[in-house]
């Protein structure tokens, strides 16, 4: 299956969920959070983009469905879908620090037979909201999936609509 076939439900979603916050006079109902990233994982050595979208479900706690494509690196691509938590621990006006966990599917593109494996997300992160609706973040994880365990790095901008 091609791996940009998975992906297109999952960008659609959350394109049309953060259209739809950002599209209505009024806020939406939760804050939200919409966050492009630059992904780096340590064992392949493969760069990638990714998509996010976040939910706050409380003062503290977020919800964060989120979709990363690693461009082909010796003859492999790869597709994150992953759901995860964060608990966010605000340290100064602007700046914080989470924990995160969740789970991830992962689907490797080979010239042979791809793969595909659900697994875990363990990590942390910290962001600074540099403007009201602006906010930079990076975090690490370490994604847990069989034999592709690995560190990734990831730094991105998110726009808040709320």
């Amino acid at each position: 299956m091609n791996t940009l076939r998975l992906a297109a439900p999952l960008a659609a979603a959350i394109l049309v969920a953060a259209s739809a916050a950002h599209g209505s006079a009024a806020e939406p109902p939760v804050p939200m959070a919409l966050g492009l990233t630059y992904n780096r994982s340590t064992k392949s050595h493969q760069n990638g983009i990714g998509l996010k979208l976040q939910a706050d479900l409380g003062s503290r706690v977020r919800i964060e469905p989120e979709m990363v494509y690693f461009a082909e690196h010796d003859s492999t691509t790869a597709l994150h879908l992953n759901m995860n938590l964060h608990w966010r621990i605000g340290l100064f006006d602007r700046f914080g620090i989470y924990p995160l966990a969740g789970v991830s599917y992962s689907h490797w593109g080979y010239q042979g037979p791809n793969a595909s494996r659900w697994g875990a997300n363990l990590g942390c992160g910290a962001e600074y909201r540099f403007m009201e609706r602006l906010s930079a973040y990076t975090e690490l994880r370490l994604l847990i999936v069989s034999h592709e365990t690995q560190p990734i790095y990831t730094v991105g901008l998110k726009y808040h609509f709320r």
